[in-house]
């Protein structure tokens, strides 16, 4: 009897663990297919951390219980080496040093969410946007990427944003509307930088997508030129009701369900929109005469097609320096890293770090670039 219900328990465990394994192994695949076609493949890519974590605990429960199943796991473990390296950084937490090196860039990248000019929290008597600004000063990087940029064109319409940013040391910018009314504001990408600019262009993407210009802008940096690309790909654009959607979903509440139809169809319209728009980014990397640094928010995990098409052969910077898995969107998940800084292997990354504050809905990216 003993060994019927032992052989039942272990017939659990299998069940599960091939589970597991069918939804680690399309991981493995996806820098090598179209995800614009195949999206549904794509979808395993939201769970992998979790996924891996799955699958690390059969293979201490396989080799506790000394099974052969243990095997398994590994080699299905292995075979997804390329993604976890991708995933999870394994360097010591260290505190960012607020002191650059001499020869260093420091660029901070931001979805800056409009800087909450529509956003009703309040602290004492003030919005996010005095804190956005006190908070991208204090940094003192060199360069500053920005998505979601929202610049008044009457500041009696709301405040402006271009001038305190360029009080704050930042004569230099190339801003790219990708949403325009002529009588009250912009919004788009910009590019801030303490050092000339001497060229600048944009590319605009497909029509119909919700995604912001790809921007470079060329800086001049003692005797050395370096090309800072920007961009915002493809968002999902859930509103508030799918948030709150995806809460119920996990309650199994009725509603939630329903909902999830329009979740879903929203998530076949990103990953087909960002496979054609990285291949655009992929392209302006390699046509550049200069090293490269691109960063922004991709709506994107490290596992996905867009990430290895963008970052090609350019470092990433959390996987140089931070730990874990970084994540940089605030909502939903604890395991969404999204918004990147990639750099010119002639570049070696310092330093890095994700500023955890709830200003956005993106948490700001920074990193120390010697040259």
């Amino acid at each position: 009897m003993a060994r019927t219900g032992g052989n039942f328990l272990k017939s659990i465990f299998v069940f599960f663990n091939l589970c597991v394994i069918g939804l680690y192994l399309p991981v493995c695949i996806l820098p090598y297919i179209n995800t614009g076609k195949y999206w549904y493949v794509a979808l395993t890519g939201l769970v992998f951390p979790l996924t891996v974590l799955a699958l690390l605990f059969f293979i201490v429960i396989w080799a506790f219980v000394r099974s052969k199943w243990v095997w398994l796991s590994v080699i299905v473990l292995l075979l997804g080496i390329q993604q976890i390296f991708a995933v999870f950084a394994f360097n010591f937490p260290g505190k960012f040093q607020t002191g650059k090196k001499e020869n260093t860039l420091r660029v901070l990248q931001w979805n800056v969410s409009s800087w909450d000019q529509y956003n009703n929290k309040k602290i004492g008597d003030l919005n996010y946007r005095p804190l956005m600004l006190n908070l991208v000063q204090a940094q003192n990087a060199d360069v500053l990427c920005f998505e979601e940029f929202f610049e008044p064109r009457d500041p009696a319409y709301m405040p402006q944003n271009i001038p305190p940013l360029t009080k704050m040391g930042y004569p230099y910018h190339y801003f790219a509307a990708s949403i325009d009314w002529e009588s009250d504001y912009q919004t788009g990408v910009v590019i801030f930088s303490k050092y000339p600019i001497i060229d600048s262009a944009k590319f605009e993407y497909a029509e119909n997508s919700s995604a912001e210009h790809l921007i470079y802008a060329d800086i001049k940096v003692k005797d050395k030129i370096f090309r800072i690309l920007t961009t915002h790909l493809q968002s999902v654009r859930f509103e508030a009701e799918e948030y709150q959607s995806l809460s119920q979903i996990k309650n199994r509440d009725g509603q939630g369900l329903r909902d999830s139809r329009t979740i879903v169809s929203k998530l076949k319209k990103g990953y087909n929109y960002r496979y054609s728009q990285a291949e655009l980014v992929h392209e302006q990397i390699k046509a550049s005469p200069y090293p490269v640094i691109i960063c922004g928010d991709f709506n994107d995990v490290p596992n996905s097609n867009t990430y290895f098409k963008v970052k090609g052969k350019l470092q990433d910077s959390f996987l140089k320096t931070g730990f874990f898995i970084g994540k940089t969107f605030r909502f939903i998940s604890p395991t969404l890293r999204i918004d990147y800084i990639f750099s010119d292997k002639k570049f070696t990354v310092e330093q890095s770090k994700v500023i955890h504050v709830p200003y956005s809905d993106h948490y700001p990216v920074e990193a120390d670039l010697s040259y």
